[in-house]
């Protein structure tokens, strides 16, 4: 089988299943009215979407497990100590040229 078949046929399943999903969709929603969300209720799949997820998690745990004035100090120190090592970096590979 030549790529341009094995693409065509990829392309036909998947405007098949986009005519089925919208037809799904289009029956559900006429069945159902639209809820309407108020306020931040389901706020975790959002979280878990971010691009820093895992930062936002670790801020959190630090927070419930040090407290709040601790995981601030802990996390400035952290961005403190990084910035600090990479404007060093920046500066000392600005000399070498």
């Amino acid at each position: 089988m030549k790529h341009e078949d094995a693409q065509s046929n990829v392309l036909e399943r998947m405007a098949a299943s986009r005519a089925r999903l919208i037809a799904a969709r289009q029956t559900i929603g006429a069945s159902s009215a639209l809820r309407v969300r108020r306020g931040v209720s389901n706020v975790g799949p959002w979280l878990l979407r971010t691009p820093n997820a895992g930062l936002v998690t670790a801020l959190l745990v630090g927070l419930v497990v040090l407290g709040p004035r601790r995981a601030l100090q802990t996390a400035l120190q952290a961005g403190l100590t990084t910035w600090t090592t990479s404007t060093v970096r920046a500066f000392a590979e600005s000399l070498k040229y």
